[in-house]
């Protein structure tokens, strides 16, 4: 019974990059790593596939509330503490 290999996502470029060299062959690629000419092209596609995300800004996404919002919930809590300490200054 064989185990199923993964490969994480650095070595899968880096046998994509070397397929792609102009002096090499992909043959020459799948026997150095002992991979099937099959899953070397199959991480070609993928590769080209995702290529374009390399130039896409990375963009923050939205957190849901404003700084304004933030700014007024921080308000409220302060004002919320002050009154906490001073109760808790009369009790003692």
């Amino acid at each position: 019974m064989s185990k199923k290999v993964v490969y994480d996502a650095n070595f899968k470029t880096q046998v994509v990059i070397q397929s792609l060299n102009p002096n090499t062959t992909i043959e020459a690629v799948r026997v150095k790593y002992g991979l099937s000419k099959n899953t070397i092209n199959s991480w070609r596609k993928i590769f080209f596939a995702n290529a374009h995300k390399a130039f896409t800004p990375n963009t923050k996404p939205e957190l849901g509330q404003s700084a304004d919002e933030l700014k007024k919930i921080i308000g409220d809590l302060t004002v919320e503490n002050s009154i906490l300490k001073k109760i808790s200054k009369l009790m003692s």
